[in-house]
């Protein structure tokens, strides 16, 4: 037997240095795939994009309002028009990536959607109201591929607590982001030309684009290693149910933010001063969700989604009928407050069960995109109704509505709860 391994052994084709470079070459081809995206250059892409659409997408009713002098119907017209875009994109996602692959791989996805909001967001200033309008539907499409891109590379080659810690300081970053812009464009409102804050789009994303070269081609594969599988069994009807209210959360902010420049005109607030007055949302948004990342209390806890439904439902409520600063502010905080809880439980579970697929990825954003689209619509109908607490009583009938989704998923855990097949602090530590 010996000797007959002995001969087949010696029969075997030798390794050249030619084969043993290729596989050298090949297995360090493989670690790269396997390797998470280096989170430095994620997080400057993601300031970098938050910072350019979030002049697009949170300050476009300013500009429209201030510049264009849009009535509340117009820029509510308008955003409906981006929502049903972006849900449209955000929902095929996944296969528009797939569809591309033998063209471009997703990272190539990614900067063909930051070139096409560079080539863009000149328009307005050129165009006027059709290159608003032409902006706003391009920046929808792409921007609804592109974060739903750049959450499977975050998510993606990452557990436990590396995927606690990188969701944090993404979701640190962007809204930090978003909210700064609204303070820097402050200054532009002196003038009749704050559209001019569109075209911090391009410079952004050129910035972004260079992060890119520190990306992988495609987003590492699921983990095989066990530690992957330890998800507690709550999250999954936690997942569910927070789905529902990031739907409901995006509703309220599409209902509120087209109207909040006719709320600040109303208590007479110097337009210098409207979007710093409006990013007290965002700032508090800021302040919560770091709060979030350093603490880790509220994992698996059913009671936190209540506490954000609550805190923006009432937000809602004062800035939508506030009688002076005082109020709008206390209100807008709240707000804030409660769509970081939403928006940050919302995403910690979607990837952490979805395990960075840009399917999942694509979904939350189309559940993003649906409640920009129900919250314009409803705060629609209750302008038709006269305004005022009419506006209030009709978006909180929808957002109603798709609580109680959220809220049939945990009467359904209550009466059936699962059991974990892991510890729950598998995943947490």
């Amino acid at each position: 037997m010996l000797a007959y391994m002995s001969e087949s052994l010696s029969t075997q084709p030798q390794p050249t240095p030619e084969l043993n470079a290729q596989l050298r070459s090949s297995a360090s081809e493989t670690t790269t795939a396997t390797r998470p995206t280096p989170l430095v250059a994620l997080l400057i892409l993601t300031f970098a994009c938050s910072l350019g659409t979030g002049s697009m997408w949170n300050a476009l009713p300013f500009v429209t309002e201030h510049d264009f002098h849009f009535t509340k119907f117009e820029n509510l017209a308008l955003a409906i028009m981006e929502a049903v875009v972006y849900i449209a994109a955000a929902f095929h996602c996944g296969r528009i990536v797939k569809s591309l692959r033998g063209h471009l791989s997703p990272r190539g996805v990614i900067q063909a959607t930051l070139w096409a909001q560079a080539l863009v967001c000149p328009l307005p200033l050129f165009f006027g109201v059709p290159g608003i309008i032409i902006t706003a539907f391009v920046t929808s499409i792409v921007g609804a591929i592109m974060w739903a891109s750049i959450e499977s590379f975050l998510s993606a080659g990452r557990h436990g607590h590396a995927l606690r810690a990188s969701i944090g300081l993404f979701n640190v970053t962007w809204t930090a982001a978003v909210a700064i812009a609204f303070y820097l464009m402050a200054p532009l409102f002196l003038t009749d030309q704050s559209r001019i804050a569109i075209l911090a789009i391009g410079p952004c994303c050129f910035i972004a684009a260079i992060c890119l070269r520190w990306f992988p081609k495609n987003p590492a594969p699921p983990s095989d290693a066990p530690h992957a599988t330890f998800i507690p069994a709550v999250y999954r009807p936690l997942r569910s149910a927070s789905r529902f209210l990031i739907l409901t959360s995006y509703l309220l902010i599409g209902a509120l933010l087209p109207l909040l420049p006719y709320v600040i005109e109303r208590l007479e607030i110097i337009p210098v001063l409207a979007t710093p007055v409006a990013a007290t949302w965002l700032t508090m948004r800021v302040i919560t969700i770091t709060s979030m990342w350093r603490l880790h209390f509220w994992h698996g806890r059913w009671s936190t989604l209540a506490v954000g439904a609550a805190l923006m439902t009432i937000g809602f409520a004062m800035a939508v009928l506030a009688n002076s600063l005082t109020m709008l502010a206390i209100g807008l905080m709240a707000f804030g407050a409660g769509q970081a809880i939403l928006y940050y439980a919302s995403l910690y579970y979607a990837l952490s069960v979805g395990h960075g697929d840009v399917g999942d990825a694509g979904t939350f954003e189309a559940l993003v995109g649906g409640g920009y689209l129900l919250g314009p619509i409803a705060s629609l109908a209750g302008v038709a109704m006269g305004g005022g607490v009419n506006v209030v009583w009709c978006v909180l009938a929808v957002a109603g509505l798709a609580s109680l989704l959220a809220l049939r998923e945990w009467w359904r855990w209550r009466r059936n709860p699962p059991h974990d097949d892991q510890p729950h602090s598998a995943l947490l530590h």
